[in-house]
């Protein structure tokens, strides 16, 4: 069985659309968790409306925000009963094959923690931005099996799992989890992520099965007066996720020119990139030879930058 969770906070113009694509899922073996985190619009009203219905196993009214959607998330995963969980993010919509789809992978194998598909971007009203794979030049219904190391190095330069909805993972893998993403204000699900990835392998679904949900509405924090705040809890994950991972000395040479390059082009003045070098000292003690040698890396496999893949990585 899944268990599928749907944390939801003011998300009422598009609650309804969620949770009825959730039902209408061609995968039959799954129950449905819905958590409202004192949403001050009629998300309680839609919600109540599916109270009696038999997919619906636990419906949860927080009388006082959380201020966390990873509290939200922790309140699901404690009463899922499934083999597999997947956090339908309340304000995105899934094909109706997304559950079997993934599902199966997992059950082909059963040595990966996680399968994701690719997501298309859609706005408001339901209209397509675009389609955030299209770089990505494997066929539909092509499925790729990562190695978990291999998976990790590539968060090291992104989140791949960038929507929660686009994902299915074990329930076991939770056992395993880091639970340092609860403290983030950034990318905490960037953490969250790697954590699962770190105990198997990854299922990756050529497929766009998932809709990822752009609005005025979403609960995201991005302050531009804040850059120094995101970019401590950025290098914190990316410290996290070397831990998890081996590079080669030349890897983590370019890696490390990669990171400099990009701090010299974030927006912070010199002191707030001083103070994130000695609080990360490993990570962003790059010099311009390491930046240089990250150049060379990129101009000699440049073929494989349209999927922020490095082959140098690959240690």
């Amino acid at each position: 069985m899944v268990s599928v969770i749907i944390p939801n906070y003011r998300h009422a113009p598009y609650l309804r659309e969620r949770i009825e694509s959730v039902l209408a899922q061609d995968y039959d073996a799954f129950e449905v968790i819905i958590l409202d985190d004192c949403s001050p619009d009629n998300s309680r009203e839609i919600i109540e409306s599916y109270r009696e219905h038999p997919r619906v196993s636990h419906i949860v009214l927080n009388e006082e925000n959380s201020g966390s959607t990873f509290a939200q998330w922790n309140k699901g995963f404690a009463l899922a009963r499934g083999e597999y969980i997947w956090i339908a993010e309340s304000d995105d919509v899934a094909d109706a094959t997304l559950l079997s789809t993934l599902v199966k992978g997992l059950q082909q194998h059963p040595e990966a923690s996680v399968a994701y598909c690719h997501s298309r971007l859609i706005d408001a009203d339901g209209r397509v931005l675009s389609e955030q794979n299209t770089r990505n030049r494997a066929p539909k219904g092509k499925v790729s099996v990562h190695r978990s190391e291999r998976f990790l190095r590539h968060l090291l330069l992104f989140n791949y799992i960038y929507n929660a909805s686009m994902a299915v993972f074990r329930r076991v893998a939770l056992k395993q989890v880091d639970d340092g993403y609860r403290r983030y204000r950034y990318c905490g699900d960037w953490h969250f992520w790697a954590s699962i990835c770190a105990s198997g392998d990854v299922i990756e679904v050529h497929d766009m099965l998932n809709s990822f949900r752009q609005h005025k509405a979403k609960v995201t924090v991005d302050s531009r007066s804040d850059v120094a705040r995101r970019w401590e809890d950025e290098c914190a994950v990316i410290s996290y996720i070397r831990s998890l991972c081996r590079l080669s000395s030349i890897g983590d040479r370019c890696f490390r020119g990669r990171l400099r390059k990009r701090l010299l082009r974030s927006g912070m003045n010199d002191e707030e990139i001083v103070s994130l070098r000695q609080s990360f000292p490993q990570l962003c003690s790059g010099t311009a030879i390491d930046s240089m040698a990250y150049e060379i890396g990129k101009t000699l496999f440049g073929f494989l930058r349209h999927q922020q893949d490095i082959k140098f990585l690959k240690g």
